[in-house]
């Protein structure tokens, strides 16, 4: 029985025909975690093998591998697998294969042969750089959908533009949030010092993290928050390391959770076997170390456990999704983030701009805060906790703040006119909103310690008087 496209799926397939109608043959289908990217494609993949297309699916894990052709079986197709001790029938219209054993095979004419009489070719998860090497092999006939969540690349990673024409966006968050298709996450975190460890290819080194981790004993604060906040809730955790998620489960189990660790050097069938358990246990916990990070669909999750930092926006928002699918008694999910992650990247459900083109700089993100009352991770500009309703106190540096932005509306005659009429302090805070310059103010004022006075509040160093000493000789 063939999937139903909700609204906002039907316009996202639409835009991607009208696109490949006008000429652009290369393009994103960006579709956040759980907005239904797989079933999207899987669409586009029936109508065009509806129309005798010939059609590949091309991911980079076995977990995705399952996924897609678990999508596609719902329009009644299946594909020929390509994946390592395979030997599959080049000659069917859909395949579906591993990106690495794709590459490695290329070597071979029948393989290259195979791409080039391919209509359509899809890449999942397409904002890894794994794909990158495939471009060359495809004929410029072939249309190429890149579908992903996360179209980014920053650092050394190459741009998508070089490989992609446009970017179809599907919806953002907040909106599938407010549709009530995607759950809301309820944000709670426990700031860790992360000041020892270093970064390794653009992010933090996976070892020292695991290494802090344990020294800090990072786990404690697991244990305490998992079963202060939920209790007996689904839960999976993403750690550095394999030593990290394993002292975890550890530790997660000697306080009666519930717990079970999951890595990519486990056996296929003992894999296979955890995830059993974890899809049919209710209270489980399941510590990975990367392997479930895009592409497993488990709408059962109520809690994701962030044991780990990371400088990667798509990685942050991946790790995030996973328990972001709704279920008829499912409306609300819980993010416990032991890594600073959202005071570096801002809250998972923050309505986000993707483009092609790679950025050159990191976006600023607006400032959060803690509630010591229940740890939620609160807007820094809220004045209660949306989650316990703890009322904040100002601090001093937030009314300053405050009285700043309210400076900042004055008119040049309205500043002036204050800075004449008011006290030092006064001036300080009108030059501090930028409606006045200060030496404009050191030339007004008529003695050194009220010159001094001024400048000690602007937070002038002690030198900057004997710099400037000729400049104000009104002063001496």
């Amino acid at each position: 029985m063939q999937i139903q496209l909700r609204p906002y799926q039907q316009k996202a397939v639409q835009d991607c025909r009208t696109l490949l109608a006008s000429g652009k043959n290369r393009l994103i289908l960006c579709a956040p975690t759980g907005a239904g990217k797989t079933v999207m494609f899987s669409y586009i993949v029936h109508s065009a093998l509806s129309k005798g297309k010939r059609v590949m699916i091309v991911t980079d894990r076995t977990e995705l591998l399952t996924q897609a052709g678990g999508a596609l079986t719902a329009y009644g197709i299946e594909p020929e697998r390509i994946e390592a001790g395979a030997d599959p029938h080049l000659l069917k219209q859909c395949y579906t294969a591993m990106v690495e054993t794709l590459n490695r095979r290329l070597v071979k004419l029948e393989y290259l042969n195979l791409l080039e009489s391919l209509d359509l070719i899809i890449f999942d998860e397409a904002h890894k750089q794994a794909f990158n090497k495939l471009f060359p092999y495809i004929p410029a006939k072939c249309a190429v959908i890149g579908a992903t969540a996360t179209p980014h690349r920053e650092g050394g990673q190459e741009p998508l533009d070089a490989f992609y024409e446009d970017i179809v966006h599907v919806a953002d968050i907040p909106e599938l949030i407010g549709l009530g298709y995607l759950a809301r996450p309820l944000s709670y975190g426990v700031q860790v010092d992360l000041s020892n460890v270093h970064t390794r290819g653009g992010d933090y080194d996976l070892n020292e993290m695991g290494k802090e981790y344990s020294e800090q004993r990072v786990y404690r604060g697991v244990i305490e928050n998992y079963q202060r906040l939920t209790p007996g809730k689904k839960a999976i955790a993403f750690s550095s390391n394999i030593a990290s998620s394993k002292e975890l489960t550890i530790q997660l189990k000697e306080s009666g959770v519930n717990a079970r660790h999951l890595d990519s050097e486990m056996p296929s069938h003992e894999r296979s076997e955890i995830l059993a358990w974890f899809k049919s246990t209710k209270s489980a916990v399941i510590c990975n170390v990367g392997i479930l990070t895009t592409g497993f669909d488990e709408p059962t999750i109520e809690v994701v456990i962030l044991y780990r930092a990371t400088k990667s926006l798509p990685l942050f928002l991946q790790m995030c999704g996973r328990g972001s699918r709704v279920m008829p008694n499912k409306s609300e999910f819980t993010i416990l983030d032991f890594g600073n992650n959202i005071s570096k990247h801002g809250f998972w459900e923050d309505a986000r701009t993707w483009t092609l083109q790679k950025k050159t700089k990191r976006e600023g993100v607006a400032p959060v805060k803690e509630c010591k009352g229940c740890h939620a991770i609160v807007p820094a500009s809220a004045r209660e906790c949306h989650y316990c309703g703890e009322v904040f106190v100002r601090t001093e540096k937030e009314k300053e703040e405050d009285e700043v932005a309210q400076l900042k509306l004055l008119t040049k005659r309205d500043a002036m006119s204050a800075a004449n009429a008011g006290s030092i302090r006064d001036k300080v805070m009108l030059c501090k909103a930028g409606v006045i310059k200060p030496t404009w103010v050191l030339h007004q004022i008529s003695t050194l310690a009220e010159a001094r006075q001024f400048t000690d509040m602007m937070g002038y160093k002690p030198g900057w008087w004997y710099i400037n000493k000729d400049r104000f000789p009104h002063l001496k």
